[in-house]
Parts: C-alpha cells; structure tokens; sequence
C-alpha cells in the first residue's frame, strides 16, 4: 500500500511502500523497477528499511510511505503516516520522518516523535505529508488534516482535507497552515496522502479521493503556480478507467505518487484493490 517513488542514478525507480504482515500491521519496503519499462520488478528488499515504532509512540501500529525525496546533501528523507490504535475513535495517524544515509537502503528515525503532531486542524489525522523546494528558499509542504467524522453508509469515517504550509528546512512543521482542497461530503469523505511536485511551470498536488458513493477510492489533483493559489484539476483523471471486473484495479485507484523520470515523461504510481492487496499500478503522464 501507499507506493512513494524515487529516481535512482541507475536509471530505475525505488518504490517504497507498505507491506502488510498477517496481523494486518504495515511495515515500510521497496521494490526496483525499470524507468523505461515500469511494470518489470529487478530487485524486492527482504527486510523493511522502517518497522513499528515502540510500544506507546505514535507509528506503533503500522507506519507507511508519506513521501520520499533525495536531498541536495545526498540523504534521502522517508516522511511516513504513523498509526495508533484509538479506544472512542478507531485510529490516529500522524507524520513521521526518516533519514538515510546510504542511498536509501536503510533508515534511522529523525525523532521517535511525529514531525507532523495533532494541532487544531488535525485532532485525528495530520499526516501524509510532501515537499518541494519553494522560489526563494526552503519548502512547500503539502498534507492531509482532520478533526471530524462522517457517517458513510453506516459507518462514520474520517474527515480530511489538504493543507499547505511554507517551512524553512522541511522538517520545522508549524501548528497551522492553510487548506487549499475541500472535502465535498455530498461526494467524498477525504482527500488522502496528497503528493506535491513539480512538473513544468506548476506545482501539483495529487491526492486520493475517498468516494462516499461506492467506496471506490479513486485519484484527484490541484495545481498552483505560486503554492498560494490552487485550482482543483480532478478531472484530469476523466480518461483513467477503473480495471474490468477481476482486475487488481477494478474496485480501487489508490495513493498516487508521482516521479519524474525524464523531461518528457513521469510516472504515477498507485494502489489497487484493498488498499494494495491486489497488486499496484502505473500510469505515464506526458509532459509536452
């Protein structure tokens, strides 16, 4: 579940994701893929680079991708979601970051503390974070916040929205930021896990849409020029068909995350059905 790419300077991609244990507790690995053919898998890592975080932290109940990017100084940064088992709401996440120093191999935890903690705008979920590199120093930072339930054929479910804040070093995290998407609650519940990148002139933030309807999660995206003025683009996505009946996609299209691998091209990475169980996708966005 929740693939996170990186360019390697071999020409593949790492893709980081959370992989399931039996007791349905994620644990943080990878696989390599061709960036000419992204569907071919060249190596699995046989351990997770991030396990469980100790009894009573934040990420002691599953931790997965949020974000990965190759810093300037050669580190790379593994932002993650952390999950806490609640006892009058059914879970809590929040964002956690750690650091590599060989290439993305292996990881130590920046803090066993969330970079991203519960504030006001985030009671329950304040998680899911990206960066880029802003015009004039430091990072957009781009993440999912929430404090509120909805009632969805039954069952109350999480209300989320995307958040966007201006940090210095992409770690210092302020209490407050500003939402730039809405929840529809006559449409969805919450837009998950957004991603921020560059592509061109604008800056992008796709997400995962959470489709009260049917439950068939689904993808979306925003785009700014300056990161303070956002225009919601979900229907970019009008021509991506859910698979036929069967398919590992026919049910879900679930965290993009997107890698660019060229000038010409980029790649989306996505869940399919069951959070991932089934398999994940890859769709090649132009750039011209």
């Amino acid at each position: 579940m929740a693939p996170a790419p990186v360019l390697l300077e071999s020409g593949k991609v790492r893709v980081y994701m959370g992989c399931w244990t039996e007791d349905k507790v994620s644990r943080i690995g990878y696989v390599d893929v061709l960036a000419d053919q992204p569907t071919r898998v060249v190596r699995t890592s046989e351990q997770p680079v991030l396990d469980i975080g100790r009894d009573g932290c934040f990420d002691e109940n599953g931790v997965f991708p949020a974000h990965v990017r190759r810093m300037e100084d050669g580190s790379v940064r593994l932002y993650y979601t952390g999950f806490q088992l609640g006892h009058k709401i059914r879970h809590f996440n929040f964002g956690g970051l750690a650091i590599s120093h060989d290439g993305g191999n292996t990881f130590k935890r920046h803090s066993e503390a969330p970079v991203m903690d519960r504030a006001d705008e985030g009671l329950f979920v304040r998680a899911g974070q990206s960066i880029e590199v802003a015009d004039g120093g430091g990072y957009h930072v781009i993440y999912s916040a929430g404090s509120s339930w909805h009632m969805c054929q039954g069952e109350l479910r999480p209300v989320y929205d995307v958040f966007h804040q201006h940090s210095p070093d992409g770690i210092q995290i302020e209490k407050s930021g500003r939402k730039i998407v809405e929840c529809d609650l006559d449409i969805e519940h919450g837009l998950g896990r957004p991603q921020v990148i560059r592509l061109g002139d604008w800056l992008y933030a796709f997400y995962t849409r959470r489709i009260i309807e049917d439950m068939r999660y689904f993808l979306g995206c925003a785009r700014s020029k300056d990161g303070a003025h956002w225009e919601r683009m979900d229907h970019l996505f009008d021509q991506v068909p859910y698979g036929q009946s069967g398919e590992f996609d026919c049910e879900m299209i679930y965290f993009p995350a997107v890698v660019k691998v060229s000038e010409q091209k980029a790649l989306l990475f996505y869940s399919g059905n069951y959070f991932g169980r089934d398999g994940m996708g890859v769709i090649e966005l132009g750039l011209a």
